[in-house]
């Protein structure tokens, strides 16, 4: 209770209590530059993705096509996120952030302008969606364990609860805006606008003040067995090693639904750009919802119990999602989904980082990133080749399902080894 004796009055209601706890990381500065930059950059990174996946279904009218530039997208998380987790635990993270920003400013403007000058292929469309992907790999493990040297451990949890609502709101916004500028000017302006967007996240890791022993290079060589420490550590950990597991499956049927939501937009319910941008604004909101709740609740929702909850809620509104052909039903179906999806993702992102030593911190975000990064490529891939085969809504309530069946059998393995574990200690 410090943070309440130092911050909030004793006579203070307890509504503002509650409040100045559910944003207490916001009284450091450093986050607050931090949360504005990213704030402005994620509303172009989301009005990107949006128009990535409606130019591509629309180039090629192929699912399976569509998957392939989603799973090209998500593939350098798997081939590089380990090594970038390393790279996180020996040089300084912001340095790592501010190059993969610049990556993706010049990438994204080199895409908008080229489709100002004409149509682009789809192998364009891939290789572009390549980069992206590469600038991640790197940017997700440093931009992650960064979060600790921001605000301190005390407030964590909420820095990453309140990241996890400023990713989702900005889900409502971005594709509300891409979906916009699809239907006006096209979709070369929603890349630019990513591209311009970057600026904001630049200036603001340049008004970061961090202490010298951030800058200080680590005397740690490169090496294997550097880089796979994470993994040894999940054995002496079991509640990392769950969230990993689970990762795992949520992201090979669960996160690569986005892969499909252009398809499943155009060919179940017959609704157009805007639509399409409201769609998943609607599944931004659920999950900013998500977001919220766990900012609220603090260090008592970041449990294994919520872990699965959030899995299980996901799974079968997906499910029933899929099975839908109406605006309505579906927006309140994918509300939901999402509310479950990003339940399970912010608790699983605090639960890692706050039970992660501080030197293994970056590696073990790294191994997060490799289980999302290595689902997303293979989740996107078969999604799109049974939706080639059958139908998007088809592939979806598969996922959904994979999703549920996959949890229940993380939820029986580990629930066995605590028992042994626990008989043994007896």
């Amino acid at each position: 209770m410090e943070k309440l004796e130092a911050g909030v009055p004793d006579d203070a209601p307890a509504s503002t209590r509650s409040w100045k706890l559910a944003f207490s990381a916001m009284g450091n500065r450093n986050y607050r530059y931090f949360y504005t930059g990213q704030t402005l950059s994620l509303i172009g990174t989301w009005t990107r993705t949006a128009a990535l996946g409606w130019v591509a279904y629309r180039a090629t009218n192929s699912a399976f096509l569509l998957g392939i530039v989603f799973m090209l997208n998500a593939l350098p998380l798997l081939l590089f996120a380990t090594y970038a987790g390393s790279l996180a635990d020996r040089i300084p993270k912001i340095r790592i952030f501010t190059v993969t920003s610049w990556f993706s400013l010049l990438s994204s403007a080199g895409l908008g302008l080229m489709l100002i000058f004409g149509p682009v292929h789809v192998g364009a469309l891939m290789v572009f969606a390549l980069l992206w992907g590469l600038s991640t790999a790197f940017e997700m493990p440093a931009r992650q364990t960064l979060m600790v040297e921001l605000v301190g451990k005390k407030d964590l949890v909420n820095a990453i609860a309140l990241n996890s609502a400023m990713v989702n709101t900005t889900r409502i916004v971005g594709p509300a805006i891409g979906g916009l500028l699809l239907g006006t000017v096209g979709a070369a302006w929603c890349f630019l606008l990513d591209a311009l967007s970057y600026f904001a996240v630049l200036y603001a890791l340049h008004k970061i003040e961090l202490p010298a022993s951030h800058y200080e290079p680590k005397q740690i060589k490169a090496s294997w067995a550097h880089t796979l420490e994470g993994f040894a550590y999940l054995r002496t950990n079991p509640s990392v090693a769950t969230a990993i597991a689970l990762m795992a499956v949520m992201g090979t049927g669960g996160w690569a639904y986005q892969s499909q939501m252009s398809a499943f937009v155009v060919s179940r319910l017959h609704l157009g750009e805007t639509q399409y941008g409201w769609l998943l604004a609607v599944n931004g909101a659920g999950a900013c919802a998500a977001s919220l709740v766990v900012a609220f609740q603090g260090a008592r929702i970041v449990r294994r119990r919520t872990l699965f909850i959030g899995a299980v809620l996901y799974s079968l509104f997906m499910i029933a999602f899929g099975a839908m052909h109406q605006f309505l039903p579906a927006a309140v179906l994918l509300f939901c989904a999402g509310f479950g999806i990003i339940l399970f993702f912010s608790v699983g992102n605090s639960l890692v980082q706050t039970q992660s030593p501080d030197h293994l911190r970056g590696r073990l975000m790294g191994i997060w990133a490799l289980v999302f990064g290595g689902g997303m490529p293979l989740g996107s891939f078969w999604m799109g080749a049974v939706a080639e085969r059958t139908n998007s809504g088809f592939a979806l309530q598969l996922g959904g399902l994979f999703c549920l069946v996959g949890a229940l059998v993380v939820f029986a393995i580990f629930r066995r080894r605590l028992r042994e574990g626990a008989a043994v200690a007896a």
